[in-house]
């Protein structure tokens, strides 16, 4: 019986203490694709120039807000790529190939999907102390970020008509409503059934992988078991 209890508040106490440790660790990638130009002077470490339009940008200091704890387990990531062609015409109302602008420009996503580890209580743990079993219903994990990672853009080459001059100008306006519509394509991809279901299977081993040694280390003749609620 003495066992029973002591398992029960270990499990507790690691499902509120312990899994605080377990974070969401972001993949910084450094490579930049070849050939791409980003278009910044430096002037200073506070300043840059952007080459383009020649306006000179001053950088205030970094305020941080108060962190937060986060208890979530990535149980899976997935990859994608999803590209948009931008067409610029000579004159909106003339549909006509030669006074048309072409360019393609291809980004690179990662979404994540993660078990709220933090919503556990110890309702969420069942102890079957006839037959020795020990249940911990977990949420199902769901697509929590979407990470699109601007330094790994591919802006292929411009195709002008030949009526055409200059290059495609986009305003920051228009990076915003691209960016927007790229992150609903790549969730409505990686949002899917399939994923979901792989999502499940990851989530359950790694739910089990943390706990059962603790569950075996207080009592071997227990079976622990991972469900969803």
């Amino acid at each position: 019986m003495k066992k029973i209890i002591v398992l029960r508040i270990i499990i507790v106490l690691l499902i509120i203490l312990t899994i605080a440790t377990i974070v969401i660790f972001k993949d910084n990638k450094s490579g930049i694709t070849s050939g791409y130009d980003d278009g910044i002077e430096q002037v200073d470490p506070n300043t840059i120039i952007l080459s383009d339009s020649g306006v000179r940008v001053s950088f205030s200091d970094v305020i941080l807000s108060k962190p937060e704890e986060t208890r979530k387990l990535v149980v899976y990531e997935q990859e994608g790529t999803v590209s948009y062609k931008i067409e610029d015409r000579t004159l909106d109302f003339l549909d006509w190939e030669p006074a048309k602008k072409y360019q393609t420009v291809k980004y690179n996503g990662k979404g994540s999907f993660v078990v709220e580890l933090d919503q556990l209580t110890q309702e969420n743990i069942i102890d079957d102390k006839e037959n020795k079993i020990l249940t911990i219903k977990i949420p199902h994990p769901h697509l929590d970020t979407i990470e699109i990672d601007p330094a790994n853009v591919e802006i292929g080459s411009q195709s002008s008509g030949f009526f055409t001059i200059g290059d495609i100008k986009l305003t920051v306006s228009d990076y915003n409503t691209i960016e927007k519509e790229l992150r609903k394509r790549l969730k409505d991809e990686f949002d899917i059934s399939s994923n979901g279901q792989e999502a499940d299977d990851l989530a359950k081993k790694a739910v089990y992988e943390i706990y059962n040694p603790v569950v075996q280390a207080v009592d071997s003749d227990y079976e622990l078991v991972i469900d969803f609620q």
